[in-house]
């Protein structure tokens, strides 16, 4: 047997290579909303987080990496097929070697996290959940670990506006050390993974810090952020409704832990989503961890829609 060939694709002329491969799934795993094609115009995959393993020439594995267009380094795998799981995961091994080098960075994390996408039941079908634990075997032969399970969601208008809040007051953010504050207060006990994950190497500040830095600098910018009062004017919670490359999304949303128990969390959605219809966006897209059950049944209750899971693994 010839040995394998692991490499990056050298132009975008290659990207016929990338889709050459045989060996698919057929269950929904992996599968995105938009065309691998259509991404890579959009400048979403570069040729060199490209990458591919040839066995005499025929593609036996692929991988691709991306970032929003306007980033230096790559943020998360995207793709991953391949004929066996040895030959997923030794080109796994290779492109994460190549790519994170020491002037690697990123928002996301020190490394590209696997964003691997799931059909929403693909724990209770055969065929999904093979060829969903097939990627992950490679992915922890090359060294990843799972990190959390997460509900993708969706919002049309043709699901129906909830009504804005009537018992909470928004304010735009006017003074950004007033959300910091706000926010050192929100990721104290966080549900959210992402934020538990951060607090074990940060400080509730630093999260915060890094929270309002990552979302700040989303397409969406900062103008639609509000800060949340309740009747007696105590300030409770906060959201930060903006856009990524595609869509509107809530960028983060929180209530102050002191404030938690009042279903305030439905309000804050709620004033997001106000926005964005006034603004006659037409897809909101957000997501949240299945253990955080506060959350998703928040994201239930007002009328958005699971489309999918998606496994994370760093």
């Amino acid at each position: 047997m010839t040995a394998l060939v692991i490499r990056a694709l050298a132009d975008e002329s290659e990207f016929a290579l990338f889709d050459s491969i045989t060996t698919l799934p057929t269950s929904g795993v992996g599968q995105r909303m938009r065309p691998f094609r259509e991404l890579a115009a959009e400048g979403e995959y570069r040729p060199e987080w490209v990458w591919i393993a040839q066995r005499d020439e025929r593609v036996v594995a692929r991988a691709a990496f991306s970032a929003p267009h306007r980033a230096e380094h790559p943020w998360g795998l995207d793709y991953l097929d391949f004929d066996t799981v040895e030959n997923g995961a030794a080109l796994l091994k290779t492109a994460y070697a190549a790519l994170v080098t020491p002037d690697y960075h990123s928002p996301i994390g020190p490394r590209p996290e696997y964003n691997l996408l799931l059909p929403p039941d693909w724990r209770g079908r055969p065929d999904a959940f093979a060829e969903a634990n097939a990627r992950i075997q490679a992915a922890e032969k090359a060294g990843l670990t799972f990190h959390v399970e997460r509900l993708n969601l969706r919002w049309i208008p043709e699901y129906g506006l909830p009504p804005r809040s009537t018992r909470l007051a928004f304010t735009p953010v006017t003074d950004e050390q007033v959300l910091l504050d706000l926010m050192v207060h929100i990721v104290t006990g966080s549900l959210d993974a992402g934020d538990q994950a951060d607090l074990r190497s940060m400080s509730p500040k630093e999260v915060a810090a890094h929270l309002m830095a990552m979302v700040g600098d989303m397409p969406g910018g900062r103008d639609r952020w509000r800060l949340a009062y309740d009747a007696e004017g105590e300030l409770v919670g906060m959201v930060m409704p903006t856009r990524n490359d595609r869509s509107a999304t809530t960028g983060y949303i929180g209530v102050d832990h002191r404030h938690r128990g009042h279903g305030y969390a439905y309000d804050l959605l709620a004033e997001a989503m106000h926005i964005f219809a006034a603004e006659g966006e037409p897809l909101i897209i957000d997501n949240t961890d299945v253990g955080n059950h506060p959350m998703a049944a928040t994201f239930e209750r007002i009328g958005y829609r699971v489309t999918g899971r998606r496994i994370l693994m760093v």
